[in-house]
């Protein structure tokens, strides 16, 4: 959160007293809408596959009161990209006794499916882009070229319109192993040698409609689960390591303590010479 108090901190309060609250409202105005706009500017440079949701998350000017005004950025997600985290169990997250979409096993274990979204290549910011999870693997072009493969084979999937787990159905998962590129079979790997399968596999197209027009959107779903003992099934734990902190909000501040409230001030009394 970015809080931004009365300009007295910044511009000498004498020269404020001169001006009247009317001119000292209309400076802050100034610097508070301008603080907002740099924030979006520097998350839309500092992130990529976050950016959207980390923006979504910088919330319009609170006005408390005539000499404060707050900025607030909410969200998990954009809290942790702008704070840091140490590294989190995510099994000890995710697997909560009780928490939401949380399932018991017969044999006392628990276990949750998690949705993966992937975004199809070239398009917008949601997501990560099929093929990129291997980009460590296969190199940038590789794992492009692996994309567009993926994605051709995704789209001629049969759609979901409803329960993605169904079993009724036939053919409407993606069988990676049956992916071709000019007739030759593309191998599609592994992120890392423990886990049960490649990103890919089992991907289904679900359609929407919104008003006259239906978009696709493609998903996986991936099971992570602990025993009895609480510890977790399937090969290693998922892990999200320690991460640092972008501390937007600070740049900002020292921005608007540094540039912007001066340059508002010398703007405004520049206008009153004319």
């Amino acid at each position: 959160m970015i809080e931004i108090l009365n300009l007295e901190n910044i511009i000498p309060m004498e020269m404020l007293y001169s001006l009247g609250p009317d001119a000292v409202r209309a400076v802050m105005q100034s610097v508070v809408a301008g603080a907002r706009d740099h924030w979006i500017q520097l998350a839309s440079k500092e992130f990529h596959t976050s950016r959207t949701e980390y923006i979504a998350g910088i919330q319009e000017v609170d006005w408390r009161d005539e000499s404060t005004a707050v900025i607030s950025l909410v969200g998990i997600l954009p809290n942790i990209l702008e704070s840091g985290m140490d590294t989190m169990y995510m099994h000890e997250v995710m697997l909560r006794p009780g928490a939401k979409g949380v399932h018991d096993s017969l044999d006392g274990g628990r276990y949750r499916a998690i949705p993966f979204r992937h975004r199809t290549p070239g398009s917008g910011a949601h997501g990560a882009p099929m093929g990129s999870a291997l980009e460590k693997v296969l190199g940038p072009e590789g794992a492009k070229q692996l994309g567009r493969d993926v994605y051709r084979a995704a789209k001629k999937l049969t759609a979901y319109h409803s329960d993605p787990y169904s079993k009724n159905k036939k053919d409407e998962r993606l069988d990676t192993s049956k992916i071709t590129r000019r007739g030759k079979q593309v191998i599609v790997p592994k992120i890392q040698s423990y886990h049960a399968s490649d990103p890919y596999k089992g991907m289904i197209r679900e359609e929407k409609t919104y008003k006259n027009k239906t978009q696709s959107q493609y998903m996986t779903f991936r099971t992570i689960a602990v025993g009895p003992d609480d510890k977790p099934r399937g090969g290693s734990p998922w892990v999200r390591p320690k991460s640092d902190g972008r501390f937007l909000a600070r740049q900002v501040s020292e921005y608007v303590a540094t540039r912007l409230a001066p340059q508002a001030f010398s703007a405004y009394v520049a206008g009153l010479k004319v």
